[in-house]
């Protein structure tokens, strides 16, 4: 058995970010796998700029013809880094902790996976076990949606890798994201009066959206932190040159909605605030184009791979104001629990690291678990 760190280092070493192929990290995962032990299928395809992704799906071969009793289900690809962080692809064990892009987020959680399985006694499971490895959840859990789409995961409960610092999760926010476009009409700057300036109207459809944002905070939800669905104004482009009155500005917003709302609340919101905006300002131009909604990971009625997780851990079982791919994966009526090494405040930046002493815990939380649901 490889040391968990030693297979972590590997795993930093292949870039995986979500512009780029994840085949040669699938590769290596591959590696891990004996084919008389486990049967291995590619789920393939190609981008929208044509680059080739795969998402993988191993199954233990015994017992035969018997559903999987679990899955350790974790995404391949990472955010970009800055190309001035040599750590980021060269990664370094310091001080107890790996450093590098990806070590919390989330290839520490796959190196505890292939640690753990490459010390399964196949022989002894009473259920096979599955592994499930996506591409592009980055970037909208793309690969997790076409494996839901093509019901390629069977098990009944899946534990799906994110930093969590080893506490079980069994509830998360979800996602939205849209694009509010602002047309206004060209003039030279000069002579303002003859053209109308999209800039000057995106200022007031951001006070709008921020009024959306402060009635989104109403109702709570103490299990949540924040406590309440959010929005974001992440990115405004707006004009062509210093002197040119624009005629067009784009705003892009994103929203995390709460289990127990509709996903669309904010979106709705959002469109209430733009119409009254519209009646003070009847010449404003606005337009909100929805691109995206993932619903939030809701509390499943099934709890027991919860509690055995916080046993193993000592944790207590809390919830996450980020989005995973529990909510696209999990079947009917099955358990869903998001659980991992690492911390996500430090995930997305530059000094990424996961502490070895929880990648050697998770080890053990992994086996401990396959051995209670597929060794009986």
């Amino acid at each position: 058995m490889k040391p968990v760190e030693k297979i972590l280092l590997d795993l930093v070493t292949i870039p995986t970010v979500s512009a780029q192929s994840n085949e040669p990290l699938i590769a290596y995962a591959e590696t891990f796998f004996a084919t008389n032990v486990w049967a291995l299928r590619r789920y393939p395809y190609r981008d929208s700029s044509g680059t080739l992704k795969v998402n993988l799906v191993a199954r233990t071969r015994r017992p035969p013809r018997t559903r999987p009793a679990l899955a350790l289900v974790c995404h391949s690809d990472t955010v970009p880094y800055e190309t001035s962080w040599r750590e980021a692809v060269k990664p370094v064990l310091r001080r107890g902790r790996i450093y590098g892009r990806g070590s919390s987020d989330v290839k520490g959680f796959l190196a505890c996976i292939l640690a753990s399985v490459s010390a399964l006694d196949a022989a002894s499971l009473a259920a096979p076990l599955e592994v499930v490895l996506t591409a592009d959840e980055e970037i909208g859990r793309i690969g997790a949606k076409r494996l839901a789409a093509a019901k390629a995961v069977r098990a009944p409960r899946l534990i799906v890798g994110e930093p969590t610092g080893l506490t079980p999760v069994y509830a998360g926010k979800g996602y939205g994201l849209a694009e509010i476009v602002v047309r206004g009409r060209e003039a030279h700057s000069a002579f303002p009066a003859a053209g109308r300036s999209a800039i000057f109207d995106a200022a007031r459809v951001l006070t709008a959206i921020e009024r959306a944002a402060k009635r989104l905070e109403h109702p709570r939800y103490p299990a949540f932190d924040p406590p309440h669905a959010t929005i974001n104004a992440g990115l405004i482009r707006g004009g062509t040159a210093k002197n040119i009155v624009p005629g067009e500005c784009r705003i892009t917003v994103e929203w995390r909605p709460v289990p127990g709302e509709p996903p669309d609340r904010a979106l709705r919101l959002i469109e209430e605030e733009l119409n009254r905006l519209r009646r003070r300002v009847p010449a404003l131009e606005a337009e909100i184009q929805p691109l995206r909604l993932d619903p939030p990971f809701e509390p499943g009625e099934q709890t027991e791979l919860r509690d055995l997780l916080s046993r193993l851990s000592g944790r207590t079982p809390s919830t996450v104001s980020f989005g995973a791919e529990a909510p696209h994966l999990r079947p009917s009526g099955g358990e869903a629990v998001i659980f991992g090494p690492g911390d996500m405040t430090t995930a997305h930046r530059t000094g990424e690291y996961v502490p070895v002493a929880q990648l050697r815990a998770c080890v053990r939380h992994l086996q401990a678990a396959v051995a209670h649901f597929c060794q009986g």
